[in-house]
């Protein structure tokens, strides 16, 4: 029994190895398209209220769940800098 609890104390990172765990905190280039896809079906309503809902604590947070962002930030951070506007929570990271 004892056993059994230790297994399923073990978490994925723990089952994968260290090399491997970092390896999955790599950006992922098929990740970032979805993203971006989804992003770009949402209306300028829908950005907006995730832009509201999204403070720089819970931006850093994203980033370290889904690094893609980061690339998706920095490319909005350009077009928007061209344009003359300003970016939200996560462009302020």
């Amino acid at each position: 029994m004892a056993e059994q609890m230790m297994e399923q104390q073990r978490s994925l990172n723990d089952e994968m190895g260290a090399d491997a765990a970092m390896m999955m905190m790599q950006p992922d280039d098929e990740v970032r398209v979805i993203l971006l896809s989804r992003l770009e079906s949402m209306t300028p309503e829908e950005l907006k209220a995730l832009d509201r809902a999204i403070d720089g604590a819970s931006a850093r947070v994203l980033l370290k769940l889904l690094p893609e962002l980061q690339d998706l930030i920095e490319t909005s951070m350009s077009r928007k800098a061209g344009a003359g506007q300003q970016g939200g929570a996560l462009a302020g990271m």
